[in-house]
């Protein structure tokens, strides 16, 4: 496992970057040594720290996002959800074939894993609109997310209400 540590706005000295490391071994286990595993700091002007660490596997890709005062326990809190997740999609990924984890090493959960009950099933025609036409719709809907058929390359894309009050955009390709 390869760690990259990416620091914005914030100093990381030497024994905070071998605290994250020594955080991140416990993934060792799961991942081959040449995994990268790209872990990024942001400091903001309240004085928390807000830790991404993002791990892609052929085509997953595992993140988990802390925010707190203390490196180390974020990496630590960091660390476990990304276990979490490998846990939870351990059937998902290994009829993938993805050689780049190794399964042995995590533990069988398909016990604990939730079942989903859709109680309802909408089908409707998608619009030819602008991405800022949708977000219009989406208001006046009162909807988290809007989709629609995207007037200038013709794909079907939604846009999303952001917690911070703006908006996304997911473009199928």
């Amino acid at each position: 496992m390869e760690i990259q540590i990416n620091t914005k706005n914030y100093v990381l000295k030497s024994y905070l970057k071998e605290e994250i490391e020594k955080s991140l071994s416990k993934l060792d286990r799961f991942f081959n040594q040449d995994t990268p595993v790209y872990v990024s700091i942001t400091g903001s002007k309240n004085g928390n720290l807000k830790m991404d660490i993002t791990v892609n596997v052929r085509n997953n890709v595992l993140r988990s996002e802390t925010t707190g005062k203390e490196i180390r326990t974020m990496s630590n809190e960091a660390a476990d959800k990304i276990v979490s997740q490998l846990k939870k999609y351990k059937e998902k990924l290994r009829r993938r074939d993805n050689s780049s984890i190794r399964f042995e090493n995590i533990e069988d959960v398909s016990a604990s894993v939730p079942t989903f009950n859709i109680v309802r099933n909408k089908s409707f025609t998608l619009t030819p609109m602008t991405p800022d036409e949708a977000c219009f719709q989406l208001e006046l809907l009162n909807h988290m997310f809007y989709v629609f058929k995207n007037k200038d390359d013709e794909t079907i894309s939604v846009v999303y209400k952001r917690n911070d009050g703006d908006y996304g955009l997911i473009e199928v390709k």
